[in-house]
């Protein structure tokens, strides 16, 4: 039989992650941000309003490039930070994704172009909604546990 005080020496800190998840936080945030822009423009372009390519082109090209940002923020938030290794994996599909996205884009094959553009908005804006939930302060050995 185990003494509380016994139980307490056992257990060692957990590393949680702090600053590497606020990092990705706001990468997340920005991320999103700029991904739902995507189908709005393509919205206002197809509706006439034809300066709003103006836009869309831009930030569909900077995506990929900003899906970067985010895979390193994800392996600062896994390694270092003690977080889970999910997140970096996703941001390296995902950057995988927004390029062949980009390509189909300037190719205007929309058949591939929007059903791959909406599943980017929504991986992106789940792992932001993710990012804010309290599992994602978990470090990874209380989630083994």
């Amino acid at each position: 039989m185990t003494t509380e005080v016994e139980q307490q020496v056992e257990q060692k800190p957990v590393r949680r992650p702090r600053a590497s998840l606020w990092s990705l936080r706001i990468v997340l945030v920005l991320h999103a941000g700029l991904v739902v822009a995507q189908p709005i423009l393509a919205g206002y372009f197809l509706s006439g309003e034809v300066d709003a390519m103006a836009w869309h082109g831009p930030i569909g090209s900077s995506l990929w490039m900003f899906s970067m940002l985010q895979f390193v923020a994800a392996m600062l938030y896994w390694r270092p930070g003690g977080g889970r290794l999910w997140p970096a994996l996703l941001t390296f599909v995902l950057f995988f994704a927004e390029f062949i996205q980009l390509t189909f884009g300037y190719l205007q094959n929309f058949a591939v172009h929007v059903p791959l553009g909406t599943a980017i908005v929504i991986t992106v804006v789940a792992m932001a909604i993710w990012s804010f939930r309290p599992s994602a302060r978990r470090g990874r050995k209380e989630v083994a546990r």
